[in-house]
């Protein structure tokens, strides 16, 4: 599926892992937002939202099934299933290679361009049932540069704290080879940018968090401080942005959640993720920042053991439709 040729359908919502919390969500979060929208597209195995909406309890809309994204023109709630051969049988029966078939197929059939304005909200995977299917990325962010053909900044953000990654899914001891002062700089660029669409910052307090203890402590733990962050960070001065750094990590986080910065970039996955969690754990979003269209999902794992249980929190797929509208209307000014 290369083109979207569609006119005004701006939101998609594509189902991951059927084992999961993620038609729940849908459901309860994303259907009701439909009257902010010209149209409402879900992606993922039909009979499985029939399924667990029977069995939540939750009402169905009138749902218009698609053989594919071609024509869509009138508002109202739209699904496509791109694997309808699948089994149907309660998700928790199904195996993990057909999980992660289902849960691959949908993020495939999201389209490659669209001539309209398009926001992307992608439910949680399981990663190694989508191993098993033939997914070969080690996250959604990366999927989607390479369906989109762009670079991506990750962005972790929640309530009070916002968090930026420099570097995303890298074993520990190969993020030093992966700093460099030009990528660094083209992270702040993104994350500035985003920072004022998404949040309405008008300019953003950004801080730089150093790689090694202390920032190096001038040397005594490694130089790429003085290599690479502090230069890139006198480069993003020049062009405007108001960035500061680099800080020792353990403080900069405190920091930044009394509202002395509004976003960290951190320099590696855990770095960043430990302390954004540790705060905003329910609420917390996953941006996918600097790709021609938004994919944002929520920042939590598929959830299986609240599987069809109703005690599910849906807070963050609620904050993750709420940066997708946003983002949907800064663009639209």
């Amino acid at each position: 599926m290369a083109d979207f040729w569609g006119s005004g359908v701006t939101l998609i919502f594509t189902c991951g892992d059927p084992l999961s919390i993620n038609m729940e969500a849908f459901l309860r979060v994303v259907v009701p937002s439909m009257y902010r929208h010209r149209a409402v597209i879900g992606i993922g195995n039909f009979w499985q939202l029939l399924h667990q909406a029977e069995a939540l309890n939750l009402r169905l809309p009138q749902i218009h099934q698609l053989n594919s994204l071609q024509g869509v023109d009138q508002p109202g709630v739209y699904w496509l299933d791109p694997l309808p051969e699948a089994p149907k049988i309660d998700a928790r029966s199904l195996s993990e290679l057909d999980r992660g078939r289902i849960a691959k197929a949908a993020l495939e059939a999201v389209p490659k361009s669209a001539h309209d304005l398009m926001a992307v909200l992608t439910a949680p995977i399981n990663k190694k049932s989508m191993s098993l299917a033939g997914f070969e990325y080690p996250g959604q962010t990366e999927f989607f540069e390479r369906k989109w053909s762009a670079g991506a900044v990750m962005m972790l953000a929640g309530p009070q704290l916002r968090v930026a990654l420099a570097t995303n899914h890298l074993r520990l001891k190969d993020v030093a080879d992966h700093i460099s002062m030009e990528m660094i700089v083209q992270k702040l660029k993104v994350t500035n940018d985003a920072s004022m669409r998404l949040f309405g910052v008008e300019r953003p307090k950004i801080a730089v968090c150093g790689l090694n203890p202390h920032c190096g402590d001038r040397g005594l733990f490694g130089d790429e401080e003085t290599k690479f962050i502090e230069p890139a960070i006198e480069a993003a001065k020049s062009m405007s942005i108001n960035v500061s750094g680099p800080y020792p990590a353990d403080t900069v986080f405190y920091r930044a959640m009394r509202g002395e910065f509004d976003v960290v970039l951190a320099m590696y996955h855990d770095q960043g993720l430990g302390p954004l969690k540790t705060v905003h754990f329910d609420e917390a979003v996953n941006i996918s920042m600097g790709l021609p269209y938004l994919r944002v999902s929520p920042d939590h794992g598929p959830a299986a053991d609240l599987y069809l249980t109703g005690r599910a929190s849906v807070k963050s797929f609620d904050a993750a439709l709420k940066v997708c509208e946003r983002w949907l209307l800064s663009h639209k000014r």
